[in-house]
């Protein structure tokens, strides 16, 4: 586009905006909203805390349906999954450029909470005769999302237009009969809003790193609760024994070995090199890439490792079925895999540790087809091992003060 044609285009966005802004919104919403300095102390408010239960509820129906069927059930999950993630990390990117503080902002934030759940009881029927109340629960989301980026984002527009095309494909996905169509709108659906930074570009925002890392680290901890649920659903009405003993133990270490992997170093050395990127467009781009993007196999493996335990709780030193040792040692191999995307990204130390991991925990699998325990301790094992030796590297490269 030349140089005058983007002029005149920047113009007519500006003036749209303050037609908008000025004319037909709240007087609240006229303020300036300036980014937050990197070094004010931003941290994720209790609001957004509160807000991240109506997410631990839809985890909770997700792994309840892989859990179900561990083949289709995935594969509609991942679909499912990976268009709301992107809608919800867009939450955490609001509440860092525009902090809810005022009243006003939080009753807005309420009120997605209220589309969240909606979303939350209807995603079980997204591929099951379809609930255009899910779609609705999605409308509301992206609205609320689009009002209160119009204070911070100049340009947020074809972003807003974006994730309401993409809407509007999930509508399609609900009114179709079951089939084909259903997969082929909600694939639509993800790659509409997986390319918005692509096309669109990454200026107008600042991130504030701590925030930003913080509230990622945060869904992934409520994710992972979901995987000591797990444990407890699989044991429901069994009885006490030693061998529902070791396997629930073994379960609650390696959800352990899951947190150890990601938060001791990987998240606050995340948080570091974003903050030592001043340039506020490179800092967008790694947490698109570092955070959103890679916490997709991130977030996905610990649900399918939630189903894989609640399967495992209850045949502890019996042989597995086929499709639940995958579960298992294919949700911690997915997780492994999306923090050496993180490592990748950012860049931080020794990625490809974490692919020769996943692939480790990967040839694995076959042991559950013999006893459940056996490859439940297996690979808590090689978590172990490894990040005992990822430590020993770590303390090597430390120079002694």
């Amino acid at each position: 586009m030349p140089l005058g044609a983007k002029t005149r285009k920047r113009r007519r966005d500006r003036l749209l905006r303050s037609i908008i802004v000025t004319r037909l919104l709240p007087a609240w919403f006229v303020e300036r909203i300036d980014p937050v300095r990197d070094e004010d102390d931003l941290r994720v408010s209790t609001l957004e805390l509160f807000f991240d239960l109506v997410f631990v509820f839809i985890i909770a129906q997700f792994t309840a349906i892989i859990a179900h069927d561990p083949l289709l059930g995935l594969v509609q999950s991942a679909l499912v999954f990976g268009f709301l993630w992107w809608m919800f990390a867009g939450y955490s990117w609001l509440t860092n450029v525009i902090p809810p503080l005022r009243p006003a902002r939080r009753v807005l934030i309420l009120c997605a909470m209220a589309g969240w759940l909606l979303i939350g009881l209807t995603v079980p029927a997204a591929f099951h005769g379809g609930s255009i109340w899910l779609a609705v629960g999605i409308l509301v989301v992206v609205l609320v999302h689009g009002l209160m980026y119009l204070q911070a984002a100049r340009s947020f527009g074809p972003v807003f237009a974006a994730n309401l095309a993409a809407t509007a494909a999930v509508f399609a996905a609900q009114l179709v009969d079951d089939g084909i169509w259903q997969y082929v709108c909600w694939g639509l659906a993800c790659a509409i809003v997986w390319s918005v930074p692509i096309w669109h570009g990454q200026q107008g925002l600042r991130l504030h790193p701590a925030h930003i890392t913080e509230r990622h680290g945060l869904v992934v901890i409520v994710v992972l609760g979901e995987s000591v649920v797990a444990i407890g659903l699989g044991a429901r009405a069994l009885p006490i024994d030693a061998d529902l003993l070791v396997a629930a133990i073994l379960g609650l270490v390696l959800c352990a070995c899951l947190w150890w992997s990601l938060f001791v170093r990987d998240l606050p050395a995340t948080e570091h090199v974003l903050a030592a990127t001043k340039d506020p467009v490179q800092r967008v781009r790694k947490v698109l890439a570092g955070l959103s993007y890679a916490f997709i196999p991130v977030l996905m493996g610990i649900l399918v490792t939630a189903a894989g335990i609640e399967h495992a709780i209850g045949h502890a030193m019996e042989p597995l079925d086929t499709a639940s040792t995958w579960l298992l040692s294919g949700g911690v191999a997915a997780f492994l895999l999306g923090t050496a995307g993180l490592r990748l990204t950012m860049p931080l130390p020794r990625p490809w540790d974490r692919v020769i991991l996943a692939a480790v925990v990967l040839a694995l699998a076959p042991i559950g087809l013999f006893n459940t325990a056996l490859q439940l301790a297996a690979i808590v094992i090689a978590l172990i091992v490894a990040l005992a030796l990822e430590s020993r590297t770590a303390a090597a490269r430390t120079p002694a003060t």
